[in-house]
């Protein structure tokens, strides 16, 4: 019996080389994560957000803003046929708050909508007056430890032209370190929109004014946002602080003085000086 399940995923294999074509997998376990959530979302608000989870829906669902006429992809949406689809980050360039943004990563898998201090100093705004305090802090955007927005804004964001557009005001959260991007517009603002992005074919669609909205990434410029994530990945990592400790040691070592005790302190990286610019 055993021998014959070992011939057939053998054929299975063989089948799936010759038409392209993977066969369903049988799941034998599942595997199931746990992560933190952040510091504002308290028990109030995790008990109020089950509830409506839990709550009877009502026999007539209430349609969404905006869901009136059907977006969807097909073959005639192809516009490139690089070799490697889904390799690069997804760009777009819309206007945020009167300046084009030409660099705004639309990232369906990030939580929060980000912009960074120093585009906000490109952009000539004062903000301070619209600055709001925030406690979420997030993960994954740069190395090492959570980091803490400087605060939380509200700006208009509108893509399309004057003759069929579309304008809303999207909550971000203000960082203070440099990044390849001027902004990141996450699933909050994709929601807001009721955007739909392919990140095959590197198209964004929403409903406009007058119609269905299609935006269109741009290979040149995804390429050299990637390469500069890489290097600002790269550039701004955290210092290893056990790695400096024991340099440290081996240098008073060698010159037979005590080894200090205290590790050195981390550094944190520092944004650019900017100047105020219109389209940037």
């Amino acid at each position: 019996m055993e021998e014959d399940k070992k011939k057939k995923d053998k054929q299975d294999v063989e089948n799936n080389n010759k038409d392209g074509i993977m066969r369903f997998q049988q799941p034998a376990n599942m595997v199931n994560m746990i992560y933190e959530g952040d510091s504002s979302f308290n028990k109030r608000s995790q008990k109020l957000v089950w509830q409506e989870i839990l709550k009877m829906e009502p026999a007539v669902q209430k349609p969404l803003r905006h869901s009136e006429v059907s977006i969807t992809f097909s073959r005639e949406d192809q516009w490139t046929s690089f070799s490697e689809p889904g390799k690069f980050p997804f760009v777009l360039d819309p206007v945020v708050a009167g300046s084009i943004l030409t660099r705004v990563l639309i990232d369906g898998g990030s939580g929060l909508n980000l912009i960074f201090m120093s585009t906000i100093t490109k952009m000539g705004l004062d903000i301070s007056d619209k600055l709001k305090p925030s406690k979420a802090p997030f993960y994954g955007i740069v190395p090492g430890n959570a980091s803490i927005p400087i605060g939380t804004m509200g700006l208009p964001v509108t893509f399309g032209t004057p003759d069929n557009y579309r304008t809303e005001l999207i909550k971000f959260e203000v960082a203070d370190f440099e990044s390849s991007y001027h902004a990141i517009l996450g699933r909050p603002a994709l929601a807001k929109f009721m955007a739909a992005p392919h990140y095959v074919y590197l198209l964004l669609k929403m409903l406009g004014k007058t119609g269905v909205l299609t935006f269109c990434g741009d290979l040149q410029k995804l390429f050299e946002c990637e390469k500069e994530a890489i290097t600002y990945a790269s550039t701004n990592q955290l210092p290893d602080t056990a790695g400096e400790v024991l340099a440290t040691a081996q240098q008073y070592s060698a010159s037979g003085m005590e080894i200090p005790t205290k590790k050195t302190n981390r550094s944190t990286p520092k944004s650019p000086d900017s100047v105020g610019v219109k389209t940037i």
